[in-house]
């Protein structure tokens, strides 16, 4: 069956606002982790506690995509980060900033690493696209 103008239309449009959303997402995310940089080496650590909330609420819906194609027995990503949230509250309590700031770096790599799993990270270079130059 051919597709009519307004369909064809219609389609497009939905695949641009599809393609917005992600550059925007990707733009919040650069965004967070440049405050996440500034807050971390200035030692503000309930700023940059709350700067990785932010990015985890940015990348939860890639997390839960994540979590519902993984094998049963494997670390999901909600169950880690839960962990992480213990070891920071573990370690405010004990108000020991040098355990804070390793578990707040431990949370930032862990989110770090949802972001590229989930493929809004940097590029990889696939030989494949090498080959399709000669």
């Amino acid at each position: 069956m051919q597709q009519t103008y307004s369909q064809y239309g219609e389609e497009k449009k939905n695949l641009i606002s599809d393609f917005n959303e992600a550059k925007f997402q990707i733009l919040r995310l650069h965004l967070l982790w440049q405050s996440c940089n500034s807050l971390s080496q200035s030692g503000k650590l309930i700023q940059w506690k709350w700067k990785l909330d932010n990015i985890w609420r940015e990348l939860s819906v890639d997390a839960a995509e994540k979590d519902d194609s993984v094998d049963k027995d494997k670390e999901k990503y909600f169950i880690r980060v839960k962990d992480i949230n213990k070891a920071i509250v573990t370690a405010e309590t004990k108000k020991n900033r040098a355990e804070i700031y390793d578990a707040l770096q431990n949370k930032e790599i862990f989110l770090r690493q949802l972001q590229q799993d989930a493929g809004k990270g940097s590029r990889k270079h696939s030989q494949d696209e090498d080959d399709m130059d000669d």
